[in-house]
């Protein structure tokens, strides 16, 4: 029963932060909060009847490392608190398996991380080429820096081959497992266009989630370049608009549906990590 509360807390609210998050670029305060506190409060109350209070300090010990590496991000201004927060929300709910979660290859903790940088990396790869697709003129700049550094490129790539394929070959001669060399050899594939897109994400970062505005036309929730990635208050664009006649603010991806997908993968589908092996 209480795997079945604790689905529909993380379903619904992981599925309001997506919403809200694509439609309005941002996610109210107390969603991840709520989130955390029932779960908390649900789950105090199955250790209560169940004389088994390892389920709430599990929960508890997981959520705050899930919360302490979301902050640590925050605070190296790689995203929102927001997200920061959600995270932290999905290690509440999510610090073991489910009764109906897939079986997964290590400590569930682990698996749910491990499946969340992989969507992660997945969903920005498809964010950041959809919003470069609907911006021509970012493509065209690519392609442009693409033809004039190519020999970077042509040089990095026959580093990956290069060092990967001599690598293999070491492996085999001290008779290394065949699966693990073909692994090696394969990782150029996987390498070069992980180069390729970090330029690109680069460009879309630079040409797109930026812009100049009028302190005048702020709004609660915009965030300015120069500061963490936490929104604008009412008196903050005071003082503000006080000060300056434009600012640059910085409109991020929206995170919020990895959350999501995250959970749904990790509960119908099980360890990403096997497609990897």
């Amino acid at each position: 029963m209480l795997d079945l509360i604790l689905f529909a807390i993380g379903v619904t609210g992981f599925g309001l932060a997506a919403y809200w998050d694509l439609r309005h670029t941002e996610f109210p305060d107390w969603l991840p909060y709520s989130m955390i506190i029932l779960t908390v409060a649900f789950k105090t109350i199955d250790s209560v009847f169940s004389n088994d209070w390892w389920i709430l300090i599990n929960s508890v010990f997981i959520g705050l490392i899930f919360l302490g590496f979301g902050l640590l991000l925050y605070f190296s201004r790689q995203w929102g608190d927001g997200d920061a927060w959600l995270l932290g929300a999905l290690g509440f709910v999510l610090p073991q398996q489910m009764s109906f979660v897939k079986s997964t290859f290590f400590p569930f903790p682990m698996t749910v991380i491990f499946n969340f940088l992989v969507v992660s990396l997945f969903y920005l790869v498809v964010y950041s080429l959809w919003i470069g697709i609907r911006k021509g003129n970012v493509n065209r700049k690519y392609f442009k820096y693409i033809r004039k550094e190519r020999y970077k490129f042509i040089g990095a790539t026959l580093f990956f081959f290069g060092f990967a394929w001599s690598f293999a070959f070491v492996m085999h001669s001290i008779s290394f497992n065949l699966s693990n060399i073909i692994q090696m050899m394969l990782l150029p594939f996987f390498l070069t266009p992980v180069l390729f897109f970090s330029y690109y994400a680069k460009m879309v970062e630079k040409n797109l989630f930026k812009r100049k505005v009028k302190t005048s036309e702020l709004k609660e929730g915009d965030v300015i370049m120069e500061g963490k990635w936490k929104g604008l208050t009412g008196k903050e664009i005071t003082a503000l608009r006080r000060k300056y006649k434009y600012v640059w603010i910085k409109e991020g991806v929206r995170f919020a549906p990895v959350f999501v997908i995250t959970m749904i993968i990790t509960i119908f589908y099980g360890d990403l990590i096997i497609i990897f092996i």
